[in-house]
């Protein structure tokens, strides 16, 4: 019971539907009778075409322009120019006038006489000095200089006379006297020669060395030695070969003094 019931509605549904299609085909074809294959007499309708005629007008021509005669008349006839040949004479050579060449006069100079100057002595303000006397007076000077204490010098001073140590003690007075007004300056001028090695740099060696040279009057030196080395063979002989260089420039001394100074050797 429970399968019939809804066979029945679905049997009454499809008739349904059957039916609707039939109905909608026969509307279709009532509403269309030109798709019968035999159409009625009475159907075919006749369609008369009215020709439509336009009315062209005619298109007005503008009379032509009549060209003036008397224009035309007027008009000069065109004359022929001819060519005439050109007559050419014959020139003689005597005939012919040739014309001078201009002298160029030659500007005289005019010597210039100079006017004689009158020549006057110059006295000089100053007395002309003499050699001997000079290192009679800088002697003097060094010895009437008092040697101060090394505690009393500047800190680069000190640092260069504790070098010495004991032997210090043993220099004369024009020496210490020297050793304390120069040493730093021959530090410096030093400095100013010194160039860092290219083997140093790309190894990255660093350190100190002191150097050991006497310093003589006229500016000569011996040869420099290294007392304590940097632990470096590239460093020690750049010293040697930097002093060799600036004693040029070192202060000179009126005795023969020993110098002994560092170098350090540093890279950031």
């Amino acid at each position: 019971m429970k399968y019939i019931i809804p066979a029945l509605i679905l049997s009454i549904f499809l008739h349904l539907l059957i039916f609707k299609t039939y109905k909608i085909k026969d509307n279709v074809v009532k509403d269309n009778p030109s798709s019968t294959k035999n159409p009625k007499k009475s159907d075919i309708k006749y369609v008369v075409l009215k020709s439509i005629a336009k009315k062209v007008e005619p298109k007005k021509t503008e009379p032509k322009k009549e060209i003036a005669k008397e224009k035309v008349e007027k008009k000069e006839p065109i004359k022929k120019l001819l060519k005439e040949k050109p007559i050419y004479k014959k020139v003689k050579k005597n005939n012919i006038n040739v014309a001078k060449k201009r002298e160029a006069k030659k500007e005289e100079v005019k010597k210039t006489i100079p006017k004689p100057t009158k020549k006057s002595e110059v006295t000089p303000n100053y007395t002309k000095l003499n050699p001997t006397k000079l290192q009679k007076d800088t002697l003097e000077d060094y010895l009437l200089t008092p040697v101060k204490d090394v505690k009393m010098l500047d800190e680069l001073t000190q640092s260069y006379i504790k070098l010495y140590g004991e032997e210090y003690n043993s220099f004369t007075k024009i020496q210490k006297v020297f050793l304390q007004k120069n040493l730093k300056d021959i530090g410096k001028i030093t400095e100013k020669y010194l160039r860092y090695p290219d083997i140093s740099v790309r190894t990255r060696q660093s350190g100190m060395n002191i150097i050991e040279f006497t310093l003589y009057p006229n500016g000569d030196i011996t040869h420099p030695i290294i007392t304590s080395s940097s632990g470096y063979e590239a460093l020690d002989a750049n010293t040697i070969k930097t002093i060799e260089i600036a004693y040029k420039d070192y202060p000179r001394p009126k005795e023969p003094t020993k110098i002994r100074i560092y170098v350090t050797y540093t890279i950031y």
